[in-house]
């Protein structure tokens, strides 16, 4: 089973308009999906045909919509009501020239929810894998999560940023996911290029990180493993039609790919392709696209 851990949870509200500051925007189209980075990597698991099952928090209607959502999906989960009542969160994605996104801020975390949520990975395994993305709304709960399923020898998956995966680190996770951006931004460094990417990976390595798989947009992405070995896979050719996910599905093809053939590489060219299929959907891409794209995917070694 992989675990995804989602603490706040949101109703992605997506549009289709010329976004007018200052106007009454009409939209062309409009669609609402689940949301949450551990959401996503979920579903795209599941697309993929791995057992999975989201964990985390929702609040009021609002939260009950995204389980709704999560139910007509056939994705499994199980999304803990919030103690403090409130409502999840709504996010607003506009599609036009530009992308833009207005993300709500959701409610707080009690002691008592946090409990709840370490009760429930007390089901975690050896077998098992746990992923944990996106915002933490509490850095020491996210260690106090890393710190309890590590000690049960199964797989930890990091991907978030800033503060948040500095202190994780410690906890040694199997692999950390940061885009360039962000990786550049730990260390206080723009405008990364591949050589620099990878010396800083490497840095991540020291601070903790077992496995660093590093997503480079166009560029594809680079994996430097705890053996010190470096595979990099070029991104395919296509339209892009949407860039949220991306990261989620790369996760998740990774995490494929590597139950599939235990093969790093393999596991590469799995994550880009599931990557790639998301960036040319309207949403998280599936299977049949996922599986079509790999053809053009070259992973090397250095």
């Amino acid at each position: 089973m992989i675990y995804t851990i989602t603490t706040n949870p949101s109703l992605d509200y997506t549009v289709e308009t010329e976004l007018i500051p200052g106007q009454v925007n009409r939209t062309r189209s409009e669609v609402i999906y689940p949301g949450g980075k551990g959401i996503n990597v979920s579903i795209s698991l599941q697309r993929l045909g791995q057992e999975t099952r989201v964990l985390g928090f929702a609040a009021g209607r609002i939260g009950q919509t995204i389980r709704d959502l999560l139910d007509d999906l056939g994705c499994s989960h199980t999304l803990l009501e919030l103690s403090g009542g409130g409502q999840s969160r709504i996010n607003v994605k506009f599609r036009g020239a530009v992308e833009t996104a207005v993300n709500g801020r959701g409610p707080d975390l009690g002691e008592a929810d946090m409990a709840k949520l370490l009760e429930l990975l007390r089901e975690v395994g050896t077998e098992d894998a746990v992923v944990l993305s996106g915002w933490a709304q509490s850095i020491p709960f996210y260690v106090s999560i890393l710190q309890q399923v590590v000690a049960t020898g199964c797989m930890t998956v990091l991907d978030c940023t800033g503060e948040s995966l500095w202190q994780c680190l410690g906890c040694r996770p199997f692999l950390v996911k940061p885009n360039l951006m962000e990786l550049g931004a730990l260390f206080g460094v723009e405008d990364l290029d591949e050589t620099e990417g990878v010396e800083l990976a490497r840095q991540l390595q020291h601070e903790g990180a077992r496995n660093v798989l590093v997503s480079m947009g166009r560029q594809g992405a680079f994996l430097l493993t705890e053996e010190q070995e470096l595979y990099f896979a070029n991104a395919c050719i296509g339209q892009v039609r949407n860039t949220v996910g991306a990261g989620d599905s790369l996760v998740a093809g990774f995490l494929t790919g590597l139950r599939q053939s235990g093969d790093f590489g393999r596991a590469l060219q799995m994550g880009v392709a599931a990557g790639c299929a998301t960036a040319f959907d309207d949403w998280l891409g599936t299977r049949e696209n996922t599986l079509a794209l790999l053809e053009q995917i070259r992973v090397e070694k250095a």
